[in-house]
């Protein structure tokens, strides 16, 4: 593989550049959209076949896989759950997640598969959502942080805040059935009423973490 990157070097610089930086913003972020500054540049180095198997190859020998969704509007790589075990994430971290893929779910959706909401009715929804539970709902504040840790993987985006309203718009991608797994989505209620949903920093069991992949 070294020896591939090196030919490319040889043969066109510029491109070894665009896909060393396509390689480390997948490394940072996970994923990147269409809709997002710099994204268009990535998405046609990668829509090339030759440099899409070079990429592919590269975090391949890490234990992820990389997707390209042009029609949708993104790329990103996922880990490779027979090879590598993926992040851990918390409870209340995985609950926002499948939150934004059921409101996505049922939603009308636009261009790349984008569902347009606010903030404030997905803080509603998830409020609805562990209203019957024992444990204290997330703050607006604590919501907002969570969500903003889902923007900075491009999954969702939050727009400019609204003096007069209040509120923020906040557009749900496409690529948020992937990353939740609609599997999973049934298991809500299930994890809401378990014994770990009475611990804030507790972590998810293996089945739990899988939602997130």
């Amino acid at each position: 593989m070294l020896i591939e990157f090196r030919n490319l070097g040889e043969r066109d610089s510029k491109r070894l550049e665009r896909v060393t930086h396509v390689i480390n913003h997948l490394l940072r972020h996970q994923f990147f959209h269409l809709d997002d500054r710099g994204a268009p540049g990535m998405m046609e180095t990668l829509l090339r076949p030759d440099i899409e198997k070079l990429v592919a190859s590269y975090f391949e020998v890490a234990g992820y896989r990389l997707v390209v969704r042009d029609i949708e509007g993104w790329a990103g790589i996922l880990p490779d759950t027979e090879v590598i075990t993926g992040p851990r994430m918390r409870i209340d971290e995985t609950l926002v997640l499948l939150l934004m893929r059921r409101l996505w779910g049922e939603g009308d959706l636009g261009k790349y598969g984008n569902m347009l909401t606010t903030l404030n009715e997905a803080y509603d929804a998830y409020q609805d959502m562990v209203g019957g539970s024992r444990r204290p709902a997330l703050g607006i504040t604590e919501f907002r942080n969570l969500v903003q840790s889902l923007e900075r993987r491009a999954i969702v985006r939050l727009g400019e805040f609204d003096d007069e309203a209040h509120d923020m718009p906040l557009i749900i991608r496409a690529l948020v059935d992937t990353v939740s797994g609609t599997q999973h989505l049934t298991g809500v209620e299930q994890l809401l009423s378990g014994p770990d949903f009475q611990d804030n920093d507790e972590e998810l069991s293996e089945e739990d973490k899988d939602a997130a992949e």
